[in-house]
């Protein structure tokens, strides 16, 4: 895993998790991380699906996202690892 990618899940988990079970949307991450909104959108839907909740609001084009509850910094960073050995063993 490249540290620049690991270094930006855990700033998104750490974010998420400081929400305290609140619903955040990606620019409110954004703000918060100072990362791009897209940046954001990416990783979530990339690596972090399973860890999170993600509610559309309609008719506006948002997606507000919280993490789940009783999610692990440290199981979410060896999921990853191990998804990307199984992806790299292809």
């Amino acid at each position: 895993m490249r540290k620049d990618l690991a270094r930006n899940l855990s700033k998104i988990i750490n974010c998420l998790k400081e929400a305290e079970e609140g619903w955040l949307w990606y620019r409110e991450i954004e703000r918060r991380t100072g990362l791009h909104h897209k940046t954001i959108a990416r990783l979530i839907e990339k690596h972090l699906s399973i860890f999170v909740d993600i509610q559309p609001m309609e008719p506006f084009n948002l997606k507000m996202i919280r993490l789940k509850p009783n999610i692990d910094l440290n199981a979410v960073t060896k999921f990853i690892k191990l998804k990307e050995k199984i992806e790299n063993f292809k």
